[in-house]
């Protein structure tokens, strides 16, 4: 598994090009814009050049921002614009995938047609794809079970661009025990059931600082939070996913992103282990 970090593009995409291979990213994830603005961004070229020198060194996925809620875009037509800016950005710069929340909605199947909708309106307008991450099922969020992430994808009309994004965290948080292996297989198996297991494109690789179930979203450090060291050596050396990337997006304190890059390299079989030098 290809193996990096969320990356901050305020300094530009040369500084970010900087940054990951100081940290030995082999994939990165970015915001592609403020992600807590509503206000738009348009690139210039000099920045899609710059952009150009890092996507050809380390492949990028895009995450949608805070703001845009997909479950709600019947409510505030600035969600459903939200949305089709930040994939025009991606497609400008030609990033290939942009990452989702499933968007936050007390009415739960309310909340799935509309998130289908916007993705649905997406794909009519744009070549791109879009990764469905599942919830830590904080407040109202959907997506927190795979019954509802399959919910939107069976209203997707392009299924071919659609796939899922499994972030760690959420899944332990929502009440997946993944610490358990019989968990973890009854989960991808609930997946291929519902959705299908090649649907599973990329990870989102975080520890939990809560509980199992807690329904509370805090991201913590590998192995030092409540899934700990063998649920990620575990999944890194699972070869059904041995051919995908993940990022984490773990909190950024002091020198803690070359702490968990090592632990992440540390838990690598040797026979498919990396040099990072």
């Amino acid at each position: 598994m290809k193996i990096g970090f969320h990356m901050s593009i305020a300094g530009g995409f040369d500084e970010a090009r900087r940054e990951a291979k100081r940290l030995h990213c082999e994939v990165i994830q970015i915001f592609v814009k403020n992600p807590r603005s509503w206000a738009q961004k348009s690139w210039q070229e000099k920045e899609i050049e710059a952009f150009r020198r890092l996507s050809l060194e380390i492949p990028v996925f895009a995450h949608l921002s805070y703001l845009p809620n997909l479950a709600k875009i019947d409510e505030d037509e600035r969600h459903m614009n939200g949305f089709i800016h930040e994939v025009q950005l991606c497609c400008v710069l030609g990033i290939p995938s942009i990452v989702v929340h499933c968007g936050s909605r007390k009415e739960r199947e309310k909340g799935i047609a509309m998130a289908a909708r916007a993705v649905n309106e997406v794909l009519k307008r744009f070549d791109i794809e879009v990764l469905l991450e599942n919830a830590s099922g904080q407040g109202a969020s959907i997506g927190r079970n795979i019954d509802e992430l399959a919910g939107i994808y069976e209203r997707i009309a392009r299924k071919e661009k659609v796939f899922l994004c499994l972030d760690t965290a959420h899944l332990f948080q929502s009440g997946y025990n993944i610490r358990q292996k019989r968990i973890w297989n009854a989960l991808i198996g609930e997946i291929e059931k519902g959705i299908g297991k090649e649907k599973i494109k990329f990870f989102h690789l975080n520890d939990s600082s809560t509980a199992a179930g807690s329904m509370v979203d805090r991201h913590w450090h590998i192995g030092k939070g409540e899934l700990g060291i063998e649920f990620f050596r575990s999944l890194l050396n699972d070869k059904r996913f041995a051919h995908l990337a993940g990022v984490m997006e773990t909190p950024k304190m002091g020198k803690m992103d070359i702490r968990n890059m090592k632990v992440m390299r540390s838990l690598l079989s040797p026979l498919v282990s990396r040099s990072s030098s």
